[in-house]
């Protein structure tokens, strides 16, 4: 995977797209959540006969996502899905790092 190896200090082109992917996931999450709790708050309990209306929301999500997913090839969406797990690991062990040190630094 190509972005296995990330360099210590990221370059202007990786920066911009860096921003470019990191915006995108957070409008795209936070406007998906938008949606799906809309659409779950305003469903009634039986609109779906023996089903959890939570899980209908999600398998009609995964079918709108798939015409995306069909016209890309499951291969780049898999590489996708890879890219943006790395990125929330990167994250979050950056997160953690500064936390540590925040407290570190605060223990002198």
């Amino acid at each position: 995977m190509p972005w296995a190896r990330v360099p210590a200090e990221p370059k202007a082109e990786a920066l911009e797209a860096s921003e470019e992917l990191v915006q995108a996931l957070l409008r795209t999450s936070l406007s998906l959540q938008d949606v799906y709790v809309s659409l779950l708050e305003g469903i009634p309990d039986d609109a779906f006969p023996g089903r959890d209306p939570a899980e209908v929301l999600l398998e009609m999500i995964y079918g709108s996502a798939c015409l995306a997913i069909e016209a890309a090839g499951p291969e780049l969406s898999r590489a996708a899905t890879a890219l943006i797990g790395a990125v929330m690991d990167r994250v979050l062990d950056d997160l953690r790092a500064a936390a540590a040190l925040a407290r570190a630094r605060g223990g002198r």
